[in-house]
């Protein structure tokens, strides 16, 4: 761990891994942050050693006041993570010579810069400034990139002050919510039209009439059966990869996520045919995987049963009150029942003027009209405070 003094007031570290931290510190230092920034999710994006951890944390009177996680790519950056795949023609590939500072996670789709509850406003936003400050100073020392990427508006609302003239932020995505009644699916119905959900009706009945049932699984239950579901799914998208690794994923998430993980399986007989993971963190529950069996899966609606109605179930009657559906596929997440929560990238002092910076602004802007013809919530306050600011 190394320390720097920023100001009076606050000191900050840096962590060369979260278990420097036990794990009820870190997550009571998040408060109610979500499962990306959990102890247990950052420890997982470690054990993939595709990246240097260097978490930072502000100090002030002798306790954590904010902390913002950091990894340090210089190849093989996650596809989606990526800033020449997500900023064409704008940013540089990331090389040893031209590294990436990835600010909050690096899997997940959801970052966030860390305050401790209670913590008064004037001395969270320099807890902030000086966290910011120790990523520029790494930036400028090695080179390359510093950017936050998937910000809640939470977040994005906290760093605002803090941020410099030539920082960037770009509306790069959303994630959909689904808020659940204590009622379950009575409820949910009542937050849909008459005609969504009769559609939705009939899914549930070409369920059945396929012979499926759901079952709750936990992940070291069945976690070798997952693998060759995931990769189905997965390689009609055009991802590379194999049903031993897909497996290999799961069992690697056993001895970490049993406890806050289960699997929403579909079968028919003893064979599954389908599932969807979910990670429960607070009071939401968060999709993660799915898997499904090419063969049969469109003409039982088995995606929409598990992942949506049998989700809405088992939410219901465990006291959870979202599902948070992540990103992709928004309409049809807005369609039944989701509202949509914008997700930001920070790319602090962002070198991209003229053309570079036009084609960023052009492809954000088709974005955000794209998520607003799916919920015009989209155009959230912050969302609005970050146009006043562009």
């Amino acid at each position: 761990m190394t320390e720097r003094t920023q100001g009076e007031d606050v000191r900050t570290t840096e962590l060369a891994s979260v278990h420097e931290v036990a794990a009820p510190e870190w997550d009571a230092l998040a408060g109610d942050a979500s499962l990306y920034s959990s102890h247990t999710w950052l420890r997982y994006g470690e054990e993939l050693r595709d990246a240097i951890p260097r978490h930072l944390v502000a100090w002030s009177g002798g306790r954590r006041v904010a902390a913002l996680p950091v990894h340090r790519f210089t190849a093989n950056v996650p596809h989606f993570y990526d800033p020449a795949v997500l900023f064409p023609g704008a940013a540089e590939p990331t090389t040893d010579a031209h590294p990436l500072l990835l600010g909050g996670t690096r899997l997940g789709y959801t970052s966030e810069a860390l305050v401790a509850p209670g913590t008064p406003e004037p001395l969270a936003r320099e807890a902030l400034r000086a966290l910011l400050g120790r990523l520029r100073a790494a930036r400028d020392t090695e080179g390359g990139l510093a950017a936050l990427l998937y910000v809640t508006d939470e977040s994005v609302e906290q760093l605002l002050p803090v941020l410099d003239p030539g920082d960037r932020l770009v509306l790069m995505d959303a994630t959909a919510i689904i808020p659940v009644d204590a009622n379950g699916m009575d409820g949910y119905r009542e937050r849909l039209s008459s005609r969504r959900f009769g559609a939705v009706r009939k899914e549930i009945r070409r369920f059945e009439e396929a012979g499926c049932r759901a079952e709750v699984r936990l992940l070291s239950e069945c976690h070798e059966q997952l693998g060759p579901l995931s990769a189905q799914v997965l390689r009609r998208y055009g991802h590379p990869v194999t049903d031993a690794g897909e497996s290999e994923r799961f069992t690697a998430q056993v001895p970490l996520f049993d406890d806050n993980c289960r699997i929403l399986a579909a079968y028919q007989g003893d064979r599954m045919v389908g599932f969807t993971q979910f990670f429960f963190w607070g009071d939401v529950m968060y999709g993660r995987s799915h898997g499904v069996d090419d063969s049969m899966a469109r003409a039982a609606s088995v995606y929409f049963n598990l992942t949506y109605y049998q989700a809405i179930r088992y939410a219901a009657e465990h006291g959870y009150r979202r599902l948070d559906m992540s990103c992709d596929s928004l309409d049809a997440k807005v369609a039944r029942g989701g509202h949509l929560k914008p997700l930001w990238a920070v790319v602090l002092d962002a070198p991209w003027s003229g053309p570079a910076l036009d084609r960023v602004r052009a492809e954000e802007k088709e974005r955000r009209e794209t998520f607003a013809s799916y919920d015009p919530g989209i155009e959230s306050p912050v969302a609005r405070l970050v146009a006043a600011r562009a």
